[in-house]
C-alpha cells in the first residue's frame, strides 16, 4: 500500500496557525493546490532541529506587508519532518538540495524554487521576493501545454532523418540520478517557446551517454551531465553546451547552433514572421522551394550551409524557408508570381517587394547578387526608376539583367522588344558587341523587327564574330517563332490566315532561310493542332514520316505528336493511325539503342542519360491510343 507523507504537527499547533502551515499530507497539499491553482510551501526541517528562533522568525515574516496575504492567495503551506518515512519519500523532489529549507512546489510535486532559513533571518523580506519568483514560474508551467517531442529512434535513424530533413540533431544527453538533468526535463524541456523551437529546427533525441551509448560519450568527448550536443547528418559535431540553465539561455544555444550550420531560418506562419520582422526591423529573405526541385535541394545542402552565406543572412534578414505547394505557400506563390524553383524573395518588414532571384547559384555569386538587389538596385527600385521614364541604355541593360535573373520573363519581353526598337539604325552596329547581342539573342523573336532585319542581312559578320551555329539556332527561333503567328484564338474560335502563312512561306524561301521547309511543315503540324483538326494533322504526320523515313524521325518529335493526340484528340480512327507510329517504331527504337549500346561498350564509353525512356513511353502511348 503506497504511503502517504505525514507532517509532525503535534508538537507545533500554535506555530502552524499563526503562519498557516497546515495539517495535510503532501497527498492533499497537491490535491488542494491543484484544484485552487495554487503552489505548495515545503518547511523542509528536521523536528529536532525546529527551536523558538525559528519560530519566531516566521511569525516576523508573516506579519511583513503582503505576506499573509499572498500566501493565503497562493499558497498551500506544509511541513515535512525529514527524520521521518514521510521525509524520506519527500527527499527525492528536493533534487538534493540541502535543509533546513523553505521548497516551493507545483502541485505535481515539481520544485519551483528553495530559500534557505538562514538568508531569510537575515533579510526576512526575501521570503515574498522567493515565493513570487516561484508564483511566476507555475504561471509560466500552467501556461505550458508543449514538450520536446524525442524521437523514438536510435542515433543512427537520426541521421538518416536529418540528412532528409536537412536539420541538425539536438541530443540531450543524460545519465542516471541526474538531478540537473531531470530538472532540465521538468522546467525547460516543457515550456511551449522551447518545446516550439527545438521541434521546428531539430531532430531531437534524449540518449543516456553514461551508461548506454558510452561510445558516443567518448566520440564527443562528454563527462558531465546534462550536456547538449548538436550533430549534423554526418555524425560530425557542430555545437555543444552543458549544465542546467534558464529557458531563455538554453534557447541561445539552440540558435548559436544554428548559426553554425547555415541560413537559420525562422519557421511560424506567415504573420508571425512578418510581426517578427517589423519588431526587429529587418527585411526578410524567403527561399521559395518545392519538395521535388533539385536545385533547391542543392542550395539547401551546400551554399545555405556555407559560413559566409550563414553569417550575412542570419545578420542582415528574418529567414523564411516555405514550401510554395503546401499550406500558406499556395497563396504566397499566388501573391508573390513565384513561377520557378528555387526562386529566393527578398521583402521589407511590411511584405513588400524588395527584390527576386530566381535558380541556383554558387555561394559567393549569390552573397553577391542578394547584396547587390539590397542595396538600392533591387527589381522594385528598377521597375520604379523604369515606370519614371529611365530609358538610358546603361540602365536598361542592367534593368533587363535584373529581370532576367528574376526570372520575370514577360516584364523582360516587353522591355527588350521596346529597346531594341528605340534603337536608331546608327546604334544598330552595337548589336555586335556581346552585351547587345545576348540581349538580342533573348528578347529578339519578331522577324519583322528592323533589329532583326539588320543582323540576318549581316549575319556573314555575326558569323565571324560569334559561334555559326549559335547565330543560325536563333536565326531558326525567330523564323519558328514567325510560323507559330497566324493562328490566333477569340474565346473558343480558332482562326488561320492561311494567305498570311503562305506569303510567310515565300518569304522565308525568297530569303534563303535555312532548313524553311521544315519550318513550314512544322508549322502546318502545330497549326493544325491548335484547330483541332486532327485529319490535317495526322495526315501532316504520316507525310513526313515517309518523307523522312521512320528512323530519321527524332525520339522526341514522335513522343510529342503521341502526346498530344493522346491528349487531345477522342476520334478511334486517328487515334488507331497514331498507334501504327509507335508499333513500327518501337522495335527500330529498340535496335537501334542496342547497337549504340553495343557501340558504346567497345569504345568504352558511357551513353548520355535521357530525361524520357523513350522505349518506355513508346510501348506506353502505344497501349493507350490502339486499346478499345
Amino acid at each position: 500500500m503506497k504511503k502517504l507523507l505525514t507532517i509532525a504537527l503535534s508538537v507545533l499547533p500554535l506555530i502552524c496557525t499563526a503562519q498557516n502551515f497546515t495539517g495535510l499530507t503532501l497527498q492533499e497539499a497537491q490535491k488542494k493546490a491543484q484544484s485552487e491553482k495554487k503552489i505548495i510551501l515545503v518547511d523542509v526541517m528536521n523536528i529536532k532541529q525546529q527551536n523558538d528562533t525559528k519560530t519566531k522568525q516566521e511569525k516576523e515574516v508573516y506579519a511583513l506587508p503582503g505576506v499573509a496575504e499572498f500566501a493565503d492567495k497562493h499558497i498551500v503551506s506544509i511541513r515535512i519532518d525529514m527524520g521521518t518515512e514521510a521525509g524520506k519519500e519527500f527527499a527525492p523532489l528536493l533534487q538534493m538540495n540541502m535543509y533546513p529549507t523553505y521548497a516551493f512546489l507545483m502541485p505535481n510535486g515539481d520544485l519551483l524554487n528553495i530559500v534557505s532559513p538562514y538568508f531569510i533571518g537575515k533579510t526576512p523580506s526575501l521570503f515574498l521576493e522567493k515565493a513570487k519568483e516561484a508564483y511566476d514560474k507555475a504561471n509560466e508551467k500552467w501556461k505550458n501545454s508543449r514538450n520536446i517531442t524525442f524521437e523514438d529512434a536510435t542515433f543512427e535513424q537520426a541521421l538518416e532523418m536529418a540528412a532528409k530533413e536537412n536539420k541538425l540533431i539536438f541530443i540531450d544527453a543524460y545519465t542516471e540520478s541526474c538531478q540537473p538533468c531531470m530538472k532540465m526535463v521538468k522546467d525547460v524541456f516543457s515550456q511551449d517557446k522551447v518545446a516550439d523551437y527545438f521541434n521546428a529546427n531539430f531532430i531531437n533525441l534524449t540518449i543516456n551517454l553514461g551508461i548506454v551509448r558510452t561510445d558516443l560519450a567518448k566520440k564527443y568527448n562528454t563527462s558531465g551531465y546534462p550536456t547538449y550536443l548538436f550533430v549534423n547528418s554526418k555524425g560530425d559535431l557542430v555545437y555543444t553546451a552543458n549544465g542546467f540553465m534558464e529557458a531563455d539561455k538554453f534557447m541561445e544555444h539552440g540558435k548559436a547552433a544554428l548559426s553554425k550550420n547555415g541560413i537559420q531560418f525562422t519557421h511560424g506562419t506567415w504573420s508571425e514572421i512578418l510581426e517578427l520582422a517589423k519588431k526587429e526591423n529587418k527585411p526578410i529573405f524567403v527561399d521559395c522551394f518545392t519538395v521535388w526541385c533539385g536545385p533547391c535541394k542543392m542550395m539547401s545542402s551546400t551554399v545555405f550551409m556555407e559560413q559566409t552565406v550563414a553569417d550575412y543572412f542570419n545578420s542582415t534578414f528574418i529567414n523564411a524557408k516555405i514550401d510554395m505547394e503546401k499550406g500558406e505557400g499556395i497563396d504566397i506563390k499566388n501573391k508573390y508570381e513565384v513561377k520557378a524553383y528555387p526562386t529566393f524573395l527578398y521583402l521589407d518588414k511590411n511584405g513588400k517587394e524588395l527584390n527576386r532571384l530566381v535558380g541556383s547559384m554558387p555561394a559567393a555569386e549569390f552573397i553577391a547578387e542578394s547584396k547587390l538587389g539590397m542595396s538600392g538596385n533591387g527589381l522594385t527600385k528598377m521597375q520604379a526608376k523604369y515606370a519614371a521614364g529611365d530609358r538610358t541604355p546603361a540602365f536598361v541593360l542592367e534593368y533587363l539583367a535584373v529581370l532576367d535573373k528574376a526570372y520575370l520573363q514577360k516584364d523582360a519581353q516587353v522591355v527588350g522588344t521596346e529597346f531594341f526598337k528605340s534603337l536608331k539604325p546608327a546604334d544598330y552596329p552595337l548589336l555586335k558587341t556581346k552585351p547587345y547581342w545576348t540581349l538580342f539573342v533573348k528578347h529578339v523573336n519578331d522577324y519583322s523587327s528592323d533589329v532583326f532585319k539588320y543582323v540576318y542581312a549581316n549575319k556573314a559578320d555575326f558569323y565571324t564574330l560569334f559561334p555559326q551555329d549559335m547565330v543560325d539556332r536563333k536565326f531558326l527561333d525567330v523564323w519558328t517563332a514567325g510560323s507559330q503567328s497566324f493562328v490566333t484564338k477569340e474565346g473558343d474560335v480558332v482562326k488561320f490566315d492561311v494567305k498570311g502563312f503562305n506569303e510567310y512561306a515565300k518569304l522565308m524561301k525568297k530569303e534563303g532561310v535555312k532548313g524553311w521547309e521544315e519550318i513550314v511543315i512544322n508549322a502546318k503540324i502545330s497549326n493544325a493542332e491548335q484547330q483541332k483538326d486532327w485529319n490535317e494533322f495526322v495526315t501532316l504526320v504520316d507525310a513526313k514520316i515517309k518523307s523522312k523515313t521512320l528512323e530519321n524521325i527524332p525520339a522526341y518529335e514522335l513522343f510529342n505528336w503521341g502526346m498530344r493526340i493522346d491528349k487531345n484528340c477522342t476520334d478511334k480512327k486517328y487515334r488507331n493511325q497514331a498507334a501504327e507510329w509507335f508499333a513500327k517504331m518501337i522495335p527500330i527504337f529498340a535496335e537501334n539503342e542496342a547497337r549504340r549500346n553495343e557501340e558504346a561498350k567497345k569504345a568504352g564509353a558511357m551513353l548520355a542519360m535521357s530525361m524520357i525512356n523513350y522505349g518506355k513511353e513508346f510501348q506506353r502511348l502505344y497501349d493507350s491510343l490502339s486499346a478499345k
